[in-house]
């Protein structure tokens, strides 16, 4: 009875350390997902934002009348790309940071 119970303790501590493995593993995707996201989110913000603002820069890519209708909604991004460029972020870094590791 005895040697039952170490078995049964053995497979079940096996079957916990499986069990937290792939609530491990759901973790990491979960994030590393995420992640993905909020950096293609920024990607096309950023897209988005220099469509419309092209003209300024002299990439014409949509009517000016359609930019002026869109310039009030999109306050907020503008002064988020002005942070972004005036501190000048390193857009390879960022690239490299969204695949994970070390680098």
């Amino acid at each position: 009875m005895g040697t039952l119970n170490k078995i049964f303790s053995f497979f079940k501590c096996i079957i916990l350390e499986f069990v937290n493995f792939n609530k491990g593993i759901f973790q990491a995707m979960k994030e590393q997902s995420v992640e993905t996201l909020e950096q293609e989110y920024l990607d096309l913000e950023t897209a988005f934002l220099t469509m419309i603002l092209g003209g300024i820069i002299g990439i014409p890519l949509i009517p000016g009348r359609v930019a002026r209708e869109l310039l009030p909604l999109v306050a907020d991004e503008i002064k988020i790309m002005e942070k972004r460029a005036f501190l000048g972020t390193d857009v390879i870094a960022d690239y490299f940071s969204t695949l994970g590791g070390e680098w």
